[in-house]
């Protein structure tokens, strides 16, 4: 069984996701509900969950606010939001779980087998959580990622290309490390075209900053690495990396 907390100041909100909760996650037991902050510090010391369904936007302060009172937590979190882009990617690049309200039913079992998988996030992924949302932009996040039992916090900067491995991404950086993570390449398309990533390749994406010319079909990186385009890629990358 999974203990669970719902924290989120719409009644209504509530209600669906409990009820979704019962149809598709029926190891989800509700133990309580909250609608503030407030409210949400006493009912995690009460009730002592193992997951809690944290709204981002509610009015007396954000979910990452309730997180940031708390320091460190021994639950693991989704969070419910309809929120902006910003607050998105801090989650992202924290690689925590996140929902997009409305709720669909096969986004939120994926997110509850995620959370049974690993359980909680260690102190790490939830100190740089906190220092993600604190961020002015996305650029000056960074990404959590592990490596056996470690956990870093990479400058997406220092990535230069992210190579799909069936439903994981091995992330190389320009140092030569390689780190695999949890996430699909199309995740971190999204997360980094905005941040000067190219989607050479079904299976890669490259960071324009470590690119020194393409050739042959081929992205040539600045440590000596060549990565494949696509042939229907081609054209598209030549001219984007020119530009």
């Amino acid at each position: 069984m999974v203990r669970a907390v719902i924290v989120d100041d719409e009644v209504e909100a509530r209600g669906v996701l409990r009820a979704m909760l019962q149809r598709r996650a029926p190891e989800v037991t509700i133990v309580a509900e909250g609608s503030s902050v407030i409210e949400a510090k006493s009912l995690i010391v009460d009730h002592r969950p193992d997951l809690l369904f944290l709204d981002v936007q509610m009015p007396g302060g954000s979910g990452f606010e309730l997180l940031k009172q708390l320091g460190s937590w021994d639950f693991d979190v989704i969070f419910i939001t309809g929120s902006s882009q910003h607050a998105i990617q801090a989650i992202r690049f924290s690689a925590l779980d996140y929902i997009m309200k409305p709720v669909l039913g096969d986004e939120l079992r994926a997110a509850i087998d995620r959370h049974i998988a690993k359980r909680s996030t260690n102190i790490e992924v939830q100190t740089q959580l906190l220092h993600n949302v604190a961020q002015p932009d996305e650029r000056t996040m960074k990404l959590t990622l592990s490596q056996g039992d470690r956990t870093y916090a990479i400058a997406p900067a220092d990535v230069a290309w992210c190579q799909a491995d069936d439903n994981y991404t091995a992330l190389h950086l320009a140092d030569d490390r390689r780190f695999v993570s949890a996430r699909t390449l199309k995740d971190y398309d999204e997360m980094l075209s905005p941040l000067g990533f190219l989607r050479v390749h079904k299976s890669a994406l490259v960071n324009r900053k470590h690119v020194e010319g393409v050739s042959e079909g081929h992205v040539k990186l600045r440590n000596g690495t060549r990565v494949e385009v696509s042939r229907r890629r081609l054209e598209e990358v030549t001219r984007e990396l020119r530009s």
